[in-house]
């Protein structure tokens, strides 16, 4: 939707209430996908602005990482492609390839299976991915 270009609002709207009726219904494969997707397009679940408890930052974060080039990271250590990368969190390629050279310029590495390799020793994904 928010490719088609209806308003960010209306799109987290919508969601909001897919989530909530899907919970409601305990519904949680559902209610799974719902979180991912609104993860992926940055969107809020939460009805109300609330104060998060913030906690341990991550590895990555310690390195210096978003948490977009954190996303970006674990999909480029499951062999994703700039292009695929930009697909599924709903950026355009020219983001995606900016993520991944910040990233491997604040891991000090260079290239994509380095990074990878740092990914997975980090536990961002499992070796099985």
């Amino acid at each position: 939707m928010l490719l088609a270009g209806v308003s960010r609002e209306r799109v987290e709207m919508s969601l909001r209430t897919a989530y909530a009726t899907t919970r409601d219904l305990g519904a949680l494969p559902l209610c799974t996908e719902i979180e991912d997707l609104a993860r992926r397009g940055r969107l809020s679940l939460e009805m109300e602005t609330a104060t998060k408890i913030i906690s341990e930052p991550s590895p990555l974060a310690r390195l210096g990482l978003t948490v977009r080039e954190q996303e970006v990271l674990g999909l480029l250590a499951t062999g994703r492609t700039n292009r695929q990368i930009a697909e599924t969190l709903f950026i355009s390629p020219k983001t995606a390839t900016l993520h991944v050279s910040n990233i491997l310029s604040k891991l000090g590495v260079t290239n994509r299976v380095e990074a990878a390799t740092i990914a997975h020793r980090l536990g961002v994904v499992s070796p099985d991915a």
